[in-house]
Parts: C-alpha cells; sequence; structure tokens
C-alpha cells in the first residue's frame, strides 16, 4: 500500500469537509491532521471492503449512542456525516476525533482495570445492535483457526529438519518443536474438552461484537474516561476472544504477570459476570504457541532470528503458570 503526499492527505480530509493547516503521518495510511481553528482529527486508511465498513460504522454508531466512549465519528459534525471517502487510488479512509490522552500501562493495575471496565461496556453496548442475521462472524472458525496455524508451524518444523534455515535456527526448531506442537495440541484439546460446540451452535445468545486486537495500544486514557480506538478487527465472536486479545497484549511483554490480568478480569467482571465457560475459551488461546507463530510467519515486528525463537518459546513456558493461575482466579469467582 502506498503513502500519501501532503498535497494527497489534504485533498482527502477535504472531502470530508475539513481543511487541514498542519499534519503528521502517526504509522503506514494513518496520519494525525490538525484543522486551523486547533481541532485535531485522525485519518486512517481502511483495508476493508465498503460494504464490511458500511457494517463496521453502524454497528459503532449503536455502540457509541448506548454510552461507550469510542474514537468514531459523531454524524452531529459536519465532518462526520459521510462514513468514509474514497482516495484517488481507490483506498478507502475514515476520519475520527483524534482522542488526547495516553494509552494505559500493564505496570498500572488501576489502568488495566480501567481497560477492562471499557471492554465490558463495549461488548454490553454492541450485543443490542446484533439484530436481524448475524454478519461477519468468527464465532464457527476457532477449529480450523487453529487447526490452520498448527499446519503451518508443522511445515516451518519440516524445513527445519531438512536444514532449509540457518544452521542455528534449524537447530533449534529440531530440537524444540515436539515441545512446541504440544503446547499446540493442548490448546486443541482444550478446545475440544470446553462449551464451545454449544457456544457455537448458538451465535445469537453466546455471540458479542468483538474490537477484534484489544491491548494497551488500542485503548486511550484521559480525563472524560477510558476510549477504544482502532476498529479494523470489528467483527462478532465470543466474547473470551476478546479478552484473550486484551491479556495475550498486555501480558506478552510482562514476563506473564497473572496480577496484570487479574486487574483485566476484576474490571471486565465489574460491568458483567463471567461463566466457566469463558475461562475455558480463553485458556484454549493463551495455550496456543502464538508468540512461536508469529517469529516462524515472520511476524514484521517478530523477525525471524534464533534470539526471537528463544523469547518466544521462554513466553510459551511461562503461560503454562500463568493458565494455573488464571484457572486459580475462575475457581475463586
Amino acid at each position: 500500500m502506498s503513502e500519501y503526499s501532503s498535497t494527497h492527505v489534504k485533498k482527502i480530509a477535504k472531502q470530508f469537509g475539513i481543511k487541514v493547516s498542519a499534519q503528521n503521518r502517526i504509522r503506514g495510511g494513518i496520519y494525525r491532521v490538525v484543522t486551523p481553528d486547533g481541532r485535531k482529527f485522525s485519518l486512517k486508511r481502511m483495508t476493508k471492503q465498503t460494504a464490511r465498513l458500511r457494517w463496521i460504522d453502524r454497528m459503532l454508531m449503536h455502540v457509541q449512542r448506548n454510552g461507550p466512549l469510542l474514537a468514531w465519528r459523531n454524524p452531529q459534525t459536519p465532518e462526520g456525516r459521510k462514513p468514509h471517502v474514497i482516495s484517488r487510488k481507490g483506498e478507502i479512509f475514515v476520519l475520527t476525533p483524534w482522542i488526547s490522552g495516553r494509552e494505559p500501562s500493564p505496570l498500572s493495575l488501576t489502568d488495566m482495570r480501567a481497560c477492562g471496565i471499557a471492554l465490558a461496556k463495549f461488548h454490553k453496548a454492541g450485543k443490542t445492535a446484533l439484530k436481524g442475521g448475524i454478519f461477519h462472524s468468527q464465532i464457527g472458525t476457532w477449529y480450523s483457526t487453529l487447526h490452520t496455524r498448527q499446519q503451518y508451524i508443522q511445515k516451518k518444523i519440516a524445513k527445519a529438519r531438512a536444514n532449509s534455515f540457518s544452521r542455528p535456527i534449524s537447530r533449534f526448531i529440531q530440537r524444540n518443536g515436539p515441545e512446541i506442537l504440544r503446547y499446540a495440541n493442548q490448546a486443541k484439546a482444550l478446545l475440544r474438552s470446553s462449551e464451545y460446540e454449544s457456544y457455537r451452535q448458538s451465535p445469537r445468545q453466546n455471540g458479542v461484537l468483538c474490537h477484534g486486537d484489544g491491548g494497551p495500544s488500542n485503548f486511550i486514557l484521559n480525563d472524560k474516561g477510558t476510549y477504544l480506538i482502532d476498529f479494523e478487527t470489528v467483527h462478532v465472536d465470543l466474547r473470551a476472544y476478546d479478552l484473550y486479545r486484551v491479556i495475550y497484549n498486555s501480558c506478552k511483554d510482562y514476563r506473564w504477570d497473572f496480577s496484570i490480568a487479574k486487574a483485566i478480569l476484576d474490571g471486565y467482571r465489574e460491568v458483567t459476570n463471567l461463566k466457566k465457560t469463558d475461562y475455558k475459551l480463553i485458556r484454549v488461546w493463551l495455550r496456543f504457541p502464538f508468540t512461536t507463530y508469529l517469529v516462524l510467519c515472520p511476524f514484521k515486528r517478530f523477525p525471524f532470528t534464533e534470539s526471537r525463537l528463544k523469547w518466544a518459546l521462554d513466553s510459551e513456558r511461562r503461560i503454562s503458570s500463568f493458565l494455573q493461575k488464571l484457572e486459580e482466579y475462575e475457581t475463586r469467582h
């Protein structure tokens, strides 16, 4: 995907009816733009098709009307009347308010609790938007997603056995491949022993509107409260998936300190109760060796190096005691 010059960013913003006096590129496809009167907006390229974006917009407008704080358009304002515009390159852009504040810190249990509360409120408000047909649902895809990712890991292990990578990487994967696959198999076994089958057969009852990629970078804290931002991955799923994403993204860089997850879960439970099956389903995703999978991909933030593979495996091993603590938490609550 291409980046845009200053002139082209101004032209895209003009389609929303705003004039840009200052701008800066935040990262690929995201620009912060400022109007002459000092108002700030986020201009973001969306990779979704127009029909999917219309659905996301409809869902988020409903959630917003029901209370939760979101960085999304306000249709009562001139710049918020258009849900999206299309650039001269045919790419879709949305304009949302720029939320000033700070990212929550996993080192602050108060921040993490606030994230749990905000996520629960989002789920509660989004639940009432799911009327009629259930669209863009990933509730039934859990088996196939885990299976596809495990197959990918197996192919990489087979390549390592054939010494297709550098010698240190091939040897590391040969030595630790069975352990990595054991974690993947444990995740699938956990899924089979959960109530997932009955949950997937009742999407109307069990599905919620999911953010899809929650974590510290997708919440903003300020004097008004806790905002959710960045909605490209919004879909329908089980709430356990969203909780897993927030827990994973908050804990992976902090040596799987369970107090972080506890604060998130405590906050969530302030708004709504969690069931035994919810905890089981969170454990499914946490047990799958996702960090190792990302390094093997390679995911651009995790280079495919021996040191990264060691870091990932260390992470998977820490999750074992983390899951034990999650089970104890579930028993208490």
